[in-house]
């Protein structure tokens, strides 16, 4: 997702989303349906270009459907299979506006997305899985104690999010407490308030592989990890050819460790691939 998509993103009220490895699968026949539903070619040239999901509706501009089927299946990039992937769903820039039925869960969002794209895209999919080298999270001491970045929340920040995006009104947090959000970016994971599997599934995007989670860690925490984005490029060296200072800054391994408290080692995962089989230029409304 791009700093423009992003910077969008957080202008309609969401937060980048975290992408999960099994991509659930749902009867299409079954699936919950927008009741208004609108498809028009996306001018090229713009310069607004905008996607997300405002409370009860999904708005698309001048975007290709690619960040569309990330949205509809949860998904990083790198688990839509590139290989077969149609010209269409990454040249051509759509602008799509879409209503759910008034009471309808957030939840259900993505799923009406994918429906959407059922039905008016004509799209075919399966879902291929496949184990993979990755990481397992663990407890780094025996006596189970966290550290000084990772912190029990009483706040229940899902719970909150999703009766706003229902339009409730919902209380003001316990004084002290950590605000609900995510606030990352270049080296930072910083959320209050959420469950181990955002964690998780964050620590899976920085790392570019799946990380499962035995840490047994069940509720809400707080988090800020600040770590050093490593280069796979060639060593960096000043002008005049000497090496740079030490940096203060840390690899993600040893920040988990040093700042959380856990541990992240090599093991193995299973991934689930989105496979694009069909899909096709919808009829103009």
């Amino acid at each position: 997702m791009t700093r423009g998509l992003c910077a969008v993103l957080c202008g309609l009220g969401l937060s980048a989303p975290a992408r999960a490895q099994t991509i659930p699968v749902v009867d299409d026949a079954k699936l919950p349906r927008f009741e208004v539903v609108s498809v028009k070619a996306g001018d090229p040239n713009a310069d607004r270009r905008l996607v997300g999901f405002p409370p009860g509706r999904f708005n698309q501009e001048n975007i290709n459907l690619f960040n569309a089927l990330l949205m509809a299946f949860n998904v990083r990039p790198s688990q839509i299979e590139r290989a077969s992937l149609p010209e269409l769903v990454q040249r051509d820039p759509f602008t799509i506006n879409a209503k759910a039925p008034d009471g309808s869960p957030r939840s259900d969002l993505p799923l009406m997305l994918r429906a959407l794209l059922i039905d008016r895209f004509k799209l075919r999919y399966h879902v291929d899985r496949r184990e993979e080298d990755g990481y397992v999270l663990t407890l780094a001491r025996r006596d189970g104690r966290l550290g000084p970045k990772l912190h029990a929340s009483p706040v229940d920040c899902p719970s909150r999010i999703a009766a706003k995006g229902r339009g409730q009104e919902v209380p003001p947090q316990p004084a002290g407490t950590v605000e609900c959000g995510v606030r990352n970016g270049p080296g930072l994971i910083n959320f209050g308030g959420m469950p181990m599997s955002l964690l998780v599934q964050m620590l899976s995007n920085q790392t570019s592989r799946q990380v499962v989670d035995k840490t047994g860690l069940t509720g809400n925490f707080d988090v800020e990890l600040r770590f050093t984005l490593e280069s796979t490029g060639p060593p960096q060296v000043n002008p005049d050819g000497t090496a740079p200072a030490p940096s203060d800054a840390v690899s993600i391994f040893t920040a988990v460790q040093e700042q959380l408290g856990l541990k992240l080692d090599r093991g193995k995962a299973t991934v689930d691939y989105l496979v694009i089989d069909h899909i096709e230029r919808p009829d103009p409304d």
